[in-house]
C-alpha cells in the first residue's frame, strides 16, 4: 500500500515537472531522498550541516596534505 502512494507521487511529480527536483542525498552513508528548494537546482544533501559540511571538511583537510 504505502509503495503504491509513493510511486503514484512521484508519478504526479513528474507530470508536475517537480521530479527533477526530487534527489537522494550524496553522502553514502544517509541515501536520504529530498526535494531539492534551491533556486537553481543545485542541491545535493538533504542537510548541510549534517551531511554536507562532514563531507566538504574531509574533502579540504585531503586537499591541504596534498598540498603540504
Amino acid at each position: 500500500m504505502l509503495v503504491s502512494l509513493v510511486l503514484a507521487a512521484l508519478f504526479e511529480a513528474q507530470l508536475a515537472d517537480v521530479g527533477r527536483r526530487i534527489k537522494t542525498c550524496r553522502n553514502p552513508r544517509c541515501r536520504v531522498a529530498f526535494y531539492d528548494r534551491s533556486r537553481n537546482n543545485s542541491g545535493v544533501w538533504h542537510s548541510v550541516r549534517a551531511c554536507g559540511h562532514p563531507t566538504n571538511l574531509r574533502a579540504h583537510r585531503a586537499r591541504q596534505r596534498q598540498v603540504g
